[in-house]
């Protein structure tokens, strides 16, 4: 199992290497030092490693910015992370060195002891290398001047046979890198039919064109939509009724009821083998309507939702990164078949979705119904106020984020709604029950009632956020 790291022997990358080798039960490990997080991304992309592992952040010095620089065009799986120990130590060529002239060593190293080498060693200009390791080696081999001290891992220091001058000079004692374990994501060559061209399904074809190697059919209820992406290059044919029976994937982006009677009368035409992912907002009906279709006929079928969009719809607003670092819910069918979330996973997340959330119908009905479709309910109502038109210079941008997706389309909202009654029901309910108590407080005068109710709010949210510190809802 080859494994690239960023740096050289002794550095804090080939530790963590080793971490994750013993974790995952790696056979076989041969590692493959880079230098930089661009050369480890190279070794993925040629085939010359299977594995990659790279810094991510620091907890003193925040993002590792290389990395994150050498990752901004890659597709790759996060395999695993880890936080560990990272300990500083100085190191100088020899007993002899009676006064250091510089220190040298990793930008991020340097930040994570940057007030305690001011503090031990004052006014000694700091100076960056590629890596803490490879500092050590080019002290050791006289790359360097002998009154340069580095700073390195103390088995990087002692490896090159280098003087340990002090120990432990990180600012925290606590201090800690996250490394991720890394595989890439090899780039699909399917053909790929994507029905509806509006934003979402145009947008969903530029990114397979950016990011795949796939050959992209399109097909749109007016043509002319079709003609035009396929004059912008969105797409490299528009489907025919033929085509359905030979593509590799299926993705319908229609209205509810428009996608259902759609694979309703494609799934039985479509070769065994092939894969069906819809992108309708509501799952429970279509996933036992058409997962058991699909299972007749040999198709694999996988519900999806992809978490984006814009306030207007529309293929003239589509762009191939619409879905970055977006989430895109996987909804596994009785026609999902094994390795089939994982293989979607990887396809998704290769046209840049950042996160890939996999469960039930039932749950993402239930999730949906409060995160989205209520949300546009409060909204489609709080704008028909008469007072609304009047909001200009009276809004720090409150009535802007609450009106925002009233601009909603009436047509498939409506089909969403009604669609996913059951869940969103209940939601309706506890919001008018909310709303009802504030209002009784205000008409009463109830000020401790008030405040009691607001305080509530304010500590739900923030207990929110707490369970949620990578996406904070604000």
């Amino acid at each position: 199992m080859r494994i690239a790291y960023q740096g050289i022997p002794g550095s804090n990358s080939e530790a963590a290497s080793k971490v994750f080798v013993e974790n995952r039960n790696l056979d076989a490990p041969v590692y493959l030092p880079a230098v930089h997080s661009a050369g480890v991304v190279e070794l993925l992309s040629s085939g010359k490693a299977d594995y990659g592992v790279l810094a991510t952040q620091n907890l003193v010095a925040g993002e590792v910015l290389e990395t994150k620089k050498a990752l901004s065009d890659f597709s790759y799986r996060i395999v695993d992370a880890q936080w560990l120990p990272v300990h500083h130590c100085l190191f100088v060529k020899h007993p002899g060195v009676a006064k250091i002239g510089r220190i040298a060593s990793h930008v991020q190293a340097l930040g994570q002891c940057a007030h305690n080498l001011s503090r031990r060693f004052p006014g000694i200009p700091l100076q960056e290398m590629e890596d803490t390791a490879i500092a050590a080696r080019y002290l050791a081999d006289g790359c360097l001047p002998e009154d340069i001290a580095v700073l390195c891992r103390k088995n990087a220091g002692e490896s090159f046979g280098l003087h340990l001058v002090a120990e432990n000079l990180e600012d925290d004692s606590r201090n800690m890198t996250e490394f991720m374990l890394i595989q890439p994501i090899r780039r699909m060559s399917k053909t790929i039919i994507v029905c509806g061209l509006g934003l979402l399904g145009g947008s969903m074809a530029k990114a397979i064109k950016r990011h795949t190697d796939c050959t992209v059919l399109g097909w749109n209820r007016t043509r002319s939509v079709a003609e035009q992406a396929l004059h912008d290059g969105a797409i490299d044919k528009i489907a025919e009724d033929a085509d359905f029976a030979s593509c590799d994937m299926l993705i319908p982006v229609l209205y509810p009821e428009a996608t259902l009677a759609f694979l309703k009368e494609k799934v039985p035409a479509m070769k065994p083998g092939s894969v069906v992912v819809d992108l309708v907002g509501v799952k429970t009906r279509l996933v036992e309507e058409i997962g058991a279709l699909a299972a007749k006929h040999g198709v694999r079928y996988t519900g999806g939702h992809p978490m984006a969009g814009l306030a207007r719809a529309g293929y003239e607003r589509s762009f191939a990164d619409l879905f970055r670092g977006a989430s895109m819910i996987l909804v596994p069918t009785a026609a999902t078949a094994p390795g089939d979330v994982e293989e979607l996973s990887d396809f998704f997340r290769g046209l840049g979705f950042g996160t890939i959330n996999v469960c039930n119908a039932e749950t993402h009905d239930h999730m949906i119904a409060h995160t989205s479709q209520l949300a546009h309910i409060v909204s489609n109502s709080y704008v028909k106020s008469p007072v609304s038109s009047a909001y200009s210079g009276f809004s720090g941008g409150s009535y802007k984020d609450m009106t925002r997706i009233a601009c909603l389309n009436e047509k498939v909202w409506k089909e969403l709604f009604l669609w996913n009654r059951a869940a969103l029901l209940p939601e309706i309910d506890d919001l008018i029950a909310n709303m009802t108590h504030l209002r009784d407080a205000i008409e009463a005068q109830d000020a401790d009632r008030l405040e009691t109710l607001l305080r509530e709010g304010r500590e739900a949210k923030e207990h929110i956020d707490a369970l949620n510190p990578s996406q904070p809802s604000d």
